[in-house]
């Protein structure tokens, strides 16, 4: 599915169950604040998330939330990224949790982000932690 295609499906969804967008999102973001965050982080943001982000913003979005580029949002990616250390520890851009330990996320490899997204697992970050090699359970 390219973005367009997602897009649709996403205000067909909004349209006809306009409950699951009702929580607060962040505003959208701007080619600004994405480079603020990359330069924070020292990684290329995904091209994915960039576009999702300038179209749909951070925070709450149905029955997730998508960490944001707003710099003053609970949801901030750099914040959390930080927050969490995948990112230094494995090699892991986190870019949305789902509030139960997990995390989905990008293979960042000397700065840049694998095009596919991946879940990091809170047993499969345990177990890295031990290892020197990135193994993820997708």
């Amino acid at each position: 599915m390219d973005f367009n295609q997602f897009n649709e499906h996403a205000n067909r969804l909004k349209a006809s169950n306009p409950i699951w967008f009702a929580l607060d999102a962040d505003p959208v973001g701007i080619k600004a604040e994405i480079k603020i965050v990359e330069k924070q982080l020292n990684v290329s943001l995904p091209e994915d998330y960039k576009e999702f982000i300038e179209a749909f913003g951070g925070g709450y979005f149905a029955f997730t939330v998508i960490f944001s580029v707003s710099a003053d949002s609970e949801w901030n990616i750099a914040n959390q990224n930080q927050s969490i250390g995948l990112l230094e520890k494995q090699h892991f851009l986190a870019v949305s949790d789902n509030q139960a330990g997990d995390y989905y996320g990008y293979i960042i490899e000397n700065g840049l982000s694998e095009k596919n997204l991946f879940v990091m697992t809170m047993i499969t970050a345990k177990l890295n932690e031990r290892s020197t090699e990135i193994s993820l359970n997708i």
